[in-house]
């Protein structure tokens, strides 16, 4: 017990941003909220007395037996313990099932810090005795039961967990289908029956027994998770070097956080006591595991049958048609999950980021922030074939007090509004921040051991700002620092009332373009910060505010309009953070949009690792994360030298097309004072300024030829494959004309098709089911269109 008080103790002190220690304290030592109270009289307590319960219960065993069984204890004791305080910190507003998942990040952590009080105990003396054998064999009965419970329960417990796994795997959730729930069944019987019997040989005491049980369930569900990852890297490969690695950090920490929320059931079978009762009420430890394997089996066909098929698209009443050639645009889920017209028309979204309306913080005195926005920028854009722009906003700029809106500013945003519809440009508006807010490090301040001084960006507004006293020092970048993670701590614990103000605001600019189909939807808040508590904070408190977020808009806009919900920027830093959860998910017009910056400025490469997820594994796994959503990439981009930059650009092209999905590129536009910018000789964008001379560099040749290649704007029905290659050649290696390949299928509505093919050169495509084929010369390119029906196929080479 002394050893983890020194472990607790010394994380809080040593550990600068609270990500690594058992208890994390980055602010002021005095609580001011519930959150930051339950950790000191929840969490600590139930950690020490449960790591003390363990070792007086288990330390009587052989040396190897006692370390293994302490260091399973302590990781045991650490899930309970958070669990509970999570309990805590959010009831009654969260579900306990998704806070028991929620817990899997625990895990690893726990499994480190464990090491060191099953090494303390090995210095113990005590008298030490072997491993006996059970009076009887009750480990098959005690697995057959609790599996069975699994089962029965899985839609509203298991169904918590594996979410983002690929259908088949192995997994304790119905959701996975009828072949991966019985996989991962038979695994979790196998595998507790085995640790049941090996944890009912090492002590015949109630207690060792029930804490002997429970242990049991925590190593069938890590067995669980091993098997998972092995079916990940069947099904993806090795892929990048970290890449497996990665993936076995989060299956093994969801099936330890599994096996602990039902190992409650056989830590209590294996108490004498109990299964003697359950015993004489079955017939015999024969009869009961029959019986227990017979409820698994019929719950988990009743579970699969309860998920049902999926389901069908959502029919709705088709928009009006509107005036503006921009028709608005709703998303499609199921197998095929889309963006689509108000004729049902498959629509690629496909542009920039304009940051020219962000309120940056300015680290040189003198040197502008954000470069002049006007109409001629639209008109490049649509030049270049794009058909969207992901409009950053700052909340400090929209309400810079509590509840009193800048119209001065909201008229900039009309006017870019305004400029992008004007040039056939739809707009995605972006509530952006990095960092939190614009704060930088103040002055005088010293910075914790492993942080360093930090300039501002951009965000909230100092009144939204609740850090703590914590240091606004950065560690590893601006995305991680003690004050902005208490920032966005308090932010997601609505402390305050600050997130109900940000919440009124959307629901304002909701009610300004709610009845405007240039507005293609909103983008609630840029790369959410993951917290002091993630993926608590990250996954559960972050889904809460999209419920209320889309409350608001729904209540305030005239149509639905899309909602771009993003994941925490762990996600896209890592590509292994769970995606939100909430009501909110289940909204017809909802689209997952993470940052696919895999092989970009992710943390791995941050921290100058091996890559962790690499550009295609990065698509593979925002598929599977969104499951029947439809998936946009609202940022994307590479910096670096040309060559590299050249073959990533090309390589995020081919996954873009094979994905058939859509994104926005970072940056139109940067000026040489943006903070994240540095001191460079340019400013990083599509259009790269001089900062020198204050004039645009030419574009980069390869990034130009990959942005504006040809592709289908709007299809009839559903895209079913796509391939385009600029210049002419693989890989887009020369100037030249365009190469493009596209095949689909209608499924009624609209037939006509709208295609972009930049050049001079007047496409001459070959189709089958199309008609009425017309090339049209516009600004930059051509326009392609005709009308499709059945199954059509058009080619240009």
């Amino acid at each position: 017990m002394g050893a983890v008080l020194v472990l607790v103790a010394a994380g809080a002190l040593i550990d600068p941003v609270g990500y690594f220690a058992l208890l994390g304290m980055p602010g002021r030592v005095v609580p001011a909220a519930r959150w930051q109270i339950v950790p000191l009289v929840v969490y600590a307590p139930l950690l020490l007395t449960g790591t003390a319960w363990v070792v007086a219960t288990f330390g009587h065993l052989g040396r190897r037996a006692r370390f293994a069984t302490v260091w399973a204890g302590f990781v045991l004791t650490a899930v309970v313990a958070k669990a509970a305080m999570w309990v805590a910190a959010t009831a009654p507003e969260l579900g306990v099932a998704d806070l028991l998942w929620s817990t899997s990040f625990t895990v690893p952590k726990a499994a480190l810090y464990a090491l060191v009080p099953a090494a303390v105990t090995l210095l113990a003396r005590t008298g030490e005795r072997e491993d006996g054998e059970p009076a009887r064999r009750t480990h098959w009965p005690v697995a057959a039961i609790s599996v069975s419970a699994v089962a029965v329960t899985g839609m509203w417990v298991a169904s918590h967990w594996s979410r983002d796994l690929p259908d088949g795997l192995p997994s304790a959730s119905p959701q996975g289908g009828v072949a991966g729930l019985l996989a991962g069944l038979v695994t979790l019987f196998l595998a507790l029956a085995r640790t049941q019997r090996t944890f009912a040989r090492r002590s015949r005491t109630p207690s060792g027994a029930f804490l002997g049980g429970w242990l049991a369930a925590l190593w069938a569900g890590i067995v669980l998770g091993a098997v998972q990852t092995a079916g990940l890297l069947i099904l993806d490969g090795p892929g990048a070097l970290l890449q497996t690695p990665a993936a076995l950090w989060i299956r093994l920490g969801e099936g330890a956080s599994l096996g602990v929320a039902f190992g409650w059931l056989p830590a209590l079978l294996a108490l004498p006591a109990t299964g003697r009762a359950f015993r004489r009420a079955a017939g015999g430890a024969s009869a009961a595991t029959a019986l227990s394997l017979a409820v698994a089996v019929a719950a988990m066909a009743g579970a699969v049958a309860l998920a049902g098929p999926e389901p069908a698209p959502v029919a709705r009443r088709p928009a009006a048609a509107p005036e503006t050639e921009l028709s608005p645009l709703r998303a499609v889920r199921g197998k095929r999950p889309r963006i689509v017209d108000s004729e049902g028309r498959q629509v690629l979204l496909r542009g920039v980021n304009v940051n020219q309306l962000v309120d940056f913080y300015a680290p040189r005195p003198g040197v502008p922030t954000t470069l002049p926005l006007g109409e001629d920028d639209f008109a490049q854009m649509a030049a270049l074939g794009l058909n969207v722009v992901r409009l950053g906003v700052s909340w400090s700029r929209v309400e810079p007090g509590p509840g009193r809106y800048d119209e001065g500013y909201l008229r900039q945003i009309d006017r870019a509004v305004a400029w992008a519809k004007r040039h056939g440009l739809y707009m995605v508006i972006d509530m952006h921040q990095d960092g939190w807010s614009d704060l930088p490090t103040p002055a005088g301040t010293s910075c914790p051991f492993g942080t360093s001084p930090m300039d501002g960006y951009d965000g909230a507004p100092a009144w939204a700002t609740k850090t703590d006293g914590a240091p606004r020092c950065q560690f590893t970048g601006r995305d991680i620092s003690p004050a902005g993670n208490r920032a966005f701590t308090n932010f997601y614990y609505d402390r305050d009332g600050v997130q109900g103000r940000l919440v009124k605001a959307w629901g304002m600019l909701a009610a300004r373009f709610g009845d405007d189909p240039a507005v293609a939807g909103f983008d609630p808040l840029n790369e959410p910060g993951f917290g002091e508590q993630a993926p608590l904070t990250s996954t559960l408190l972050l889904g809460r505010f999209y419920d209320r977020v889309l409350r608001a808009i729904r209540s305030a806009e005239s149509r639905p309009h899309l909602l771009f919900a993003e994941p925490s920027i762990f996600w896209s830093g890592t590509g292994f953070d769970a995606i939100p959860r909430g009501s909110f998910r289940s909204d017809p017009d909802v689209v997952f949009a993470p940052h696919l910056y895999a092989e970009s400025i992710t943390m791995d490469a941050s921290l100058g690792l091996p890559v962790m997820t690499s550009v295609e594994h990065g698509f593979a796994l925002a598929r599977r994360a969104a499951g029947d959503m439809p998936v946009w990439s609202g940022e994307w981009g590479f910096w670096g030298d040309a060559g590299s930059v050249a073959g990533r650009l090309r390589r995020y092209a081919r996954q873009e097309d094979d994905s058939r999905i859509g994104g926005a590129f970072w940056v139109w536009k940067q000026a040489c004072g943006d903070p994240q910018n540095g001191v460079e000789p340019t400013g990083n964008g599509l259009n790269n300024l001089d900062c020198a001379t204050g004039r645009f560099l030419r574009r980069d040749a390869v990034a130009e030829q990959e942005i504006s290649r040809a592709y289908p704007r709007v299809v009839p029905g559903i895209l079913t494959s796509l391939r385009s290659l600029p210049g002419g050649r693989p890989g887009g290696k020369a100037a030249g004309p365009q190469e493009l390949a596209l095949t689909g299928k209608t499924t009624g509505g609209g037939c006509e098709l709208d295609i972009w093919v930049p050049g001079e050169d007047r496409p001459a495509p070959a189709v089958t089911g199309i008609e009425r084929i017309e090339a049209r010369k516009a600004e930059g390119g051509w326009r392609v269109t005709g009308c499709a029906r059945g199954s059509y196929r058009l080619t240009i080479s």
